[in-house]
This record gives structure tokens, C-alpha cells and sequence, in this order.
């Protein structure tokens, strides 16, 4: 007869392990994620995806995903981070699928594809520069501190402050426009700066100086005019001061990550 405290052994193991399709899966795999509610879809990378019960590569594999194969996914987290395919550079984004009635987790490093509003790991931008404030008035020196971190925020540009930096920012005249920004290549180097005119704007709130700041750093990154929704259309900065979903997939285009 089995005694009670083998019984009670038994029973943390059950507790403490479950079965999903077929496969014995830990609870701390499949405790609940911070998960972000999206429909999206993506193309699976040349070659056999797995696809696991957890984000992360000691998760089951519950599946692989035929390569070139386009996924509808209904949600996203972050996970172990994993080299990207296309790329070589971390991803720690997971994408997820229910099949079942059970979650199904792809790292996004093996999807060309991304939910809106996200990004990869903010610690590893695609590129980095230094920037320099020149400017001493105190509203537009404040309008470039809030649209540099505008800019970091969006996990894909790394922008630090220097002396001799590759990016001045400041005031003077502006071609007749509020602000003015340009970037130039010089060999190997990357230049640019930007300028606002102080007296075409003094009279404008503090939110359309972070708009108008966060524009022409646009344009000191490459970035043209856009016509749509983004901080690149002129139209819009009376209404948003951050960089959009836009504006992030064009910077993907420009330095290399889908």
C-alpha cells in the first residue's frame, strides 16, 4: 500500500509538471507571459522553424513551420533573445499562435515581419551616433533633449550626447522653414545637423518644439518627408511629437532589419 508521503510526492510532481499536445512541459515554461494582443502576420525564414510551448529554446517543440510560409499570428512577448536570421543581430521578441487551444511561440528571429509598436531589443539598436547640443535657450535646448530620447525610445537609433559629435543640433536660420535638418555621407562618415529658427517659433508651445525637433533629427538620419502618418509629415506635428510605427519601418529599410 502506498504510504502518504509517497502520495504527496506524487502529487507535486503531477502539480508540478502537465502535458500539452503530447509533450511534458514545466510550469515555469508555461507561466503567463507579458503579452501584447495583436493580429499580424509574417514569412518564415528559408528553412525548418520550430516552434515551442514557451519563449524560449528550452521550451517543447510542438511544431515546425514548412520554410517561406506565411503565419498569422494574434499576440507577442519577449522571450530569450535570439540572433536574427536575416541580420545576425538580438531579437528577444516571441510571436504567438493558438492552434488547439494552446499558445504556440516563434521567435521573431526566424519571422520577416513585425507587430505594430514593437521593436527589438532597445539595447540593441541598428545604429548608433553621437550628437551635440549647441544651442544655449533654454526651450529649444529642452525640444532636443525630449526628441533625442524620442528618437532612443524607439529601440532602433542610439543617439548620445558628445562634444564633436557627428549630429549638431541647434538655432539659426532655417531656409524660411521653423526648422531645417540634413545628413551627409562623407567617405565612410556620417554627418548631419540641424537648426531651428528661434524667431519664427518663440511664440509655439513646448510640444510643438519636441514635434518639430523630432523631425528635423529625422532628417539628420536619413529620413525624408513622409506623406502619411509619422513625424516625417509636416501636417502632423501639431498632433504627435513621437516617432510612429511609419517612421520605424522606414528606418528598418534604411539600416537593414525587416
Amino acid at each position: 500500500m502506498m504510504s502518504r508521503k509517497m502520495l504527496s510526492k506524487l502529487l507535486f510532481l503531477f502539480i508540478m509538471l502537465f502535458v500539452v499536445n503530447g509533450y511534458i512541459v514545466s510550469t515555469t515554461e508555461a507561466q503567463a507571459q507579458n503579452e501584447v494582443t495583436v493580429n499580424f502576420s509574417g514569412v518564415s525564414a528559408p528553412i525548418p522553424v520550430n516552434v515551442r510551448s514557451a519563449p524560449n529554446t528550452s521550451a517543447a517543440i510542438l511544431e515546425q513551420i514548412n520554410p517561406n510560409t506565411r503565419v498569422q499570428f494574434s499576440a507577442w512577448t519577449r522571450g530569450q533573445s535570439l540572433n536574427d536570421y536575416w541580420l545576425n543581430t538580438p531579437d528577444d521578441r516571441w510571436f504567438i499562435y493558438i492552434k488547439n487551444g494552446v499558445k504556440h511561440y516563434v521567435s521573431s528571429a526566424f519571422i520577416y515581419g513585425n507587430p505594430p509598436e514593437s521593436n527589438p531589443n532597445p539595447t540593441n539598436p541598428l545604429v548608433s551616433f553621437t550628437v551635440q547640443i549647441t544651442t544655449t535657450i533654454p526651450e529649444l535646448k529642452q525640444a532636443w533633449e525630449k526628441a533625442i530620447q524620442n528618437w532612443n525610445e524607439t529601440g532602433l537609433i542610439s543617439l548620445t550626447l558628445a562634444q564633436n559629435a557627428s549630429i549638431t543640433l541647434g538655432e539659426g536660420y532655417a531656409n524660411g522653414w521653423d526648422g531645417w535638418g540634413w545628413w551627409q555621407n562623407y567617405g565612410s562618415g556620417h554627418r548631419g545637423g540641424a537648426v531651428i529658427q528661434w524667431n519664427r517659433v518663440s511664440n509655439r508651445n513646448a510640444a510643438y518644439l519636441e514635434a518639430l525637433a523630432t523631425h528635423e533629427i529625422g532628417h539628420t538620419i536619413k529620413l525624408e518627408h513622409s506623406s502619411g502618418y509619422s513625424i516625417m509629415n509636416n501636417s502632423w506635428l501639431t498632433s504627435i511629437t513621437d516617432p510612429t510605427e511609419n517612421d520605424r519601418n522606414e528606418l528598418r529599410r534604411i539600416y537593414g532589419r525587416r
